[in-house]
């Protein structure tokens, strides 16, 4: 059904006695707003296929956001929130001070979904810092994909 060639229809259509050179021109020029539509509408239906074969399984959602965000490596993936048992460095009762010292750059010791008494559902892991715009290409993706009620956080892992 959606392999239709206007070019080859047009010509088929005209009668045998009407299959100038100008009336065939004529008339594919005629079919092309029909040919510009009927393009679009193949598109729409790979984008809704495409959107059909995913859904919220960690599976398909780390797919969908690599074929989105990192088509070649696919370093996107997603990774269960909570559950880390937290060591504090520092508490007030000690008598000593815990100086972490790196004068390359700073680090992360714990990132904040980790350990926020389980208020986050999953973390998406991404590679390296996203500009706005892909952060919002990514949190709408993810929202579109992910259950209902499930809440999440995005984490740069560099």
């Amino acid at each position: 059904m959606f392999g239709i060639n206007f070019n080859n229809v047009v010509v088929w259509l005209i009668p045998k006695v009407l299959r100038t050179s100008f009336n065939v021109a004529w008339l594919k020029a005629l079919v092309v707003p029909v040919v510009t539509v009927y393009n679009q509408l193949l598109t729409f239906k790979d984008e809704v296929l495409y959107k059909l074969s995913h859904n919220g399984q960690v599976c398909h959602l780390q797919g969908a956001l690599n074929d989105t965000f990192d088509i070649s490596l696919r370093r996107i993936y997603i990774s269960d929130a909570g559950g880390d048992v937290v060591t504090l460095i520092h508490r007030d009762t000690d008598e000593k001070v815990l100086v972490l010292q790196d004068d390359t750059a700073p680090f992360t010791i714990h990132n904040d979904s980790a350990y926020f008494g389980g208020s986050y559902d999953f973390i998406v892991n991404i590679p390296y810092q996203f500009s706005e715009a892909d952060m919002y290409r990514l949190r709408a993706l993810v929202d579109y994909y992910k259950l209902a009620g499930k809440r999440y956080d995005v984490v740069i892992n560099s």
